[in-house]
């Protein structure tokens, strides 16, 4: 019976051992993950990151490339815009839209300034 119980118990001591060393291959193993899946994040992040700015300096660019509108041109731009909204009797809701495309074709630039439309729109 002695004998039994010493087998049993080195059977289990060795088992404890394995399943330890299993646990740390487990762990290594998932601290590399980790690790990995950090420098994937970082990369992302700064892929993102490039990619901003680089919309950015497009967008200051095409900013750059318009020339603003000057009063005279805004006085012009108006003055089109009300015979426009008079031949295609366009309906009030539609006018800040088609001032907007008036603005866009004259300047190429799709960002327009808001106070200039309503300028435009103003009866």
């Amino acid at each position: 019976m002695v004998e039994g119980h010493k087998d049993v118990a080195r059977t289990m001591i060795d088992a404890t051992f394995g399943s330890q060393h299993r646990s740390r291959a487990d762990i290594a193993s998932l601290r590399f993950d980790i690790a990995q899946t950090r420098r994937v994040i970082a990369a992302s992040r700064d892929l993102l990151k490039r990619f901003r700015q680089r919309k950015m300096d497009e967008a200051l660019r095409e900013v750059e490339q318009h020339h603003p509108v000057s009063a005279f041109d805004a006085d012009i731009l108006r003055k089109v815009f009300q015979d426009l909204v008079l031949e295609m009797k366009a309906p009030e809701c539609q006018w800040r839209d088609l001032a907007q495309t008036l603005v866009y074709e004259f300047t190429g630039c799709e960002r327009v300034e808001s106070g200039l439309v309503d300028w435009i729109i103003r009866k």
